[in-house]
């Protein structure tokens, strides 16, 4: 091999090895979606033509589009990877498919990835006041908001957003050029992809979010397409669809090899008497997800909460809402909190106020719409386990806008944890080289006990990251992570499959957290690596935890250069880790419905799993056991009370077979 070869390969590498510490790369598998696509129909039907106008701001709770307006299941629906959207909830086209894991056919070259495709429209006719035909002086325009990476990898240069309409018969080539090294010379070729059926209408190369808002002086731009060719368009099964190319984030390790290339796209909308200018929405809308209640963390255990409550509980919220049009909406913003499934107890009402329009004033900026006080207590009791519902609604006087945008809601859970995560991860974390350290820092309001230590792993293509660690425990020196408490080899990381279900790490003893060996009642957990590998825990962009994590490759500690949450959880207290999963043999067992609000529930088991002599275990969420029957597919739960429930599937010497978390909600 000649030099231009080392050359290349030195190039490729010296960033990665030398100077990557700290490692954030995007997901090998999406666990929201993997689990959505268990219960999603194999094929979408056929739904009858919709009629203009069309609109879609992906505001609906769910996971896949909405199959009443599109026909495929590719786009991730979202409130994570969105940074600033025009309203809540994207769609989010990537490299990873509709079963969660990276496409088959994915590499570092530019590759077709995912799909958004509407279902049929009728542009052939308008139907109010009186049906007719619509001409091309109907002013017939498709708008939307698109934004690149967002909290995800950047789309590269070479990779692209297209939008194209269904156009029946035409023939459309793509090229892209790429180096690549054949024989140790570096060679240029070109890639052709052939699309039949479809017609380009608009495209946009890939970069950096931090380019694009840069260019554009904004989050997310709106893009307005005529659509002239009535010969080819204006029929009574249009339809368009939004695709992009895509490339691997990274080809160099398998454990960096991950998702790239996101693509945010929000307020759809397909109408006549429309212009280039026309920009504006009669909307009032939430921008972002709903804000956390607690000031330091997303979870923590009713016990610690419950003696430092004034410290613990945000002293007010932090809320972005947006009037898309071009005047003022007299308007008002309240919130309601409920216990558990309970009627809600505490009432916050804004008052009536003029909100100015975005374009104009930007966000809402009025304080008791944009930072209302949290002036109530939560219900103090002796529970383990509790959860509050915190729902943000928007009214304005005129009843104007589009509804389904104008309520987000929050869940605040007190169990036997600390966390600094809401529970989703929008990339993975790790460290380089060998040798290097991270610690995570926690403060109690009272002594407790560490029993173990929760982690959320992303898996990777070729199982890469699966690499033992040390779990070390700290306590605190000035501010730092000091005397090592705990020290263990021989952890490795374990992949869930269920939503939210972190592996939890027994300690072989329990640690007592409190004063005198631990000052201030801080500690520290993290891990220490024997590999250069990048273990790829799960890492929360939606939550900034940074001020409380540390990381040490050579000399002293470091603060963390990334403003995110790592997915790793302490547990305190009694070794019941409520809703969440232990680290047990067995696979997750599909029960559905779920929540359920009915007497029964099919369970069902994994494959090639007989169902011979097993035994259907149920537990509340506290541990204790509430039936114990021989395992039956069809099971009558109408015994259960509305609640959490961890639902096994035991053989007779009571291995676990398999298990789920259940909710019954009536």
């Amino acid at each position: 091999m000649n030099r231009l070869f080392f050359r290349i390969l030195l190039i490729i590498l010296l960033p990665v090895s030398v100077m990557a510490q700290e490692v954030i790369s995007g997901l090998q598998v999406n666990v929201r979606v993997k689990n959505a696509a268990k219960d999603a129909p194999s094929a979408r039907e056929a739904v009858q033509p919709m009629l203009l106008p069309f609109f879609e701001d992906f505001s609906e709770q769910r996971t896949f589009p909405n199959p009443l307006r599109w026909a495929d299941s590719d786009a991730f629906i979202n409130q994570d990877y969105p940074v600033n959207p025009p309203s809540v909830g994207v769609a989010t086209l990537d490299a990873i498919d509709n079963l969660g894991r990276l496409y088959s056919n994915a590499s570092p070259f530019p590759f077709m990835a995912d799909f958004l495709t509407s279902q049929p429209i009728r542009l052939d006719s308008l139907f109010t006041p009186q049906a007719r035909k619509i001409t091309r002086a109907d002013s017939l325009y498709l708008s939307f908001y698109y934004q690149p990476q967002g909290n995800g990898h950047d789309p590269l240069p070479q990779d692209s957003l297209v939008l194209e309409f269904l156009a029946p018969g035409e023939t459309q080539e793509y090229y892209f050029t790429r180096d690549t090294l054949i024989n140790g010379e570096l060679v240029t070729l070109t890639d052709t992809i052939v699309i039949e059926g479809w017609r380009k209408a608009w495209s946009a190369p890939g970069q950096p979010l931090s380019t694009f808002y840069a260019e554009q002086n904004k989050w997310f731009r709106q893009v307005l397409v005529p659509i002239q060719d009535s010969v080819m368009f204006y029929t009574s099964e249009f339809r368009f669809r939004f695709r992009n190319y895509a490339s691997l984030a990274s080809g160099i390790l398998p454990d960096w090899q991950s998702n790239g290339d996101q693509w945010n796209i929000d307020y759809i909308y397909l109408n006549t008497g429309r212009n280039a200018n026309d920009t504006l929405h009669n909307d009032l809308t939430f921008v972002s997800k709903a804000p956390r209640m607690l000031k330091r963390y997303t979870s923590m255990p009713y016990n610690q909460f419950r003696v430092n409550q004034v410290n613990e509980k945000a002293d007010s919220l932090s809320l972005k809402i947006s009037n898309l049009s071009g005047g003022n909406y007299n308007a008002s913003y309240s919130y309601e909190v409920s216990k558990g499934y309970q009627s809600p107890f505490h009432f916050y009402f804004s008052g009536n106020y003029f909100v100015p329009p975005f374009v104009t004033s930007g966000y809402m900026s009025e304080q008791s719409f944009a930072r209302p006080p949290v002036n109530f207590v939560f219900p103090v009791g002796t529970e383990e386990k509790i959860f509050f519902t915190t729902s943000h609604i928007l009214s304005n006087e005129a009843n104007i806008g589009r509804r389904q945008n104008d309520t987000i809601k929050n869940v605040t859970l007190f169990a036997n944890y600390l966390s600094y995560d809401d529970g989703t991860a929008e990339a993975g974390y790790g460290l380089s080289p060998n040798g290097a350290q991270f610690a995570y820092k926690f403060k109690l309001n009272r002594p407790d006990s560490l029993l173990a230590v929760q982690m959320y792993f992303n898996q990777t293509i070729t199982g890469g990251n699966v690499k033992s660690f040390y779990l070390n425990v700290w306590n605190d020196f000035f501010g730092e992570p000091g005397e090592i408490i705990y020290s263990k080899f021989g952890y490795e990381p374990v992949f869930e499959d269920s939503l939210n279900m972190f592996t939890t790490y027994k300690l072989d003893s329990t640690i007592k957290i409190e004063p005198g060996r631990f000052p201030n009642l801080i500690f520290y957990v993290g891990w220490r690596q024997t590999t250069s590998d990048n273990l790829n825990i799960g890492f929360d962009f939606n939550n900034d935890a940074s001020e409380n994590s540390f990381y040490r490759t050579f000399g002293g500690w470091s603060q963390s250069l990334y403003k995110g949450a790592v997915m790793m959880r302490p547990v305190l207290g009694k070794m019941k880790v409520v809703g969440l999963q232990e680290n047990i043999a067995g696979k997750s067992i599909n029960i559905y419905p779920n929540p359920c609000n009915t007497g029964n529930v099919a369970i069902e088991l994994p494959e090639n799993t007989s169902d011979t002599g097993l035994v259907l275990q149920i537990s509340s969420s506290n541990g204790q056991m509430v039936s114990s029957i021989p395992y039956t597919r069809d099971a009558d739960v109408s015994h259960l009370n509305p609640g959490f429930y961890i639902v096994k599937v035991l053989s007779r010497e009571g291995v676990i077979r398999g298990y789920s978390k259940l909710i019954i909600n009536r």
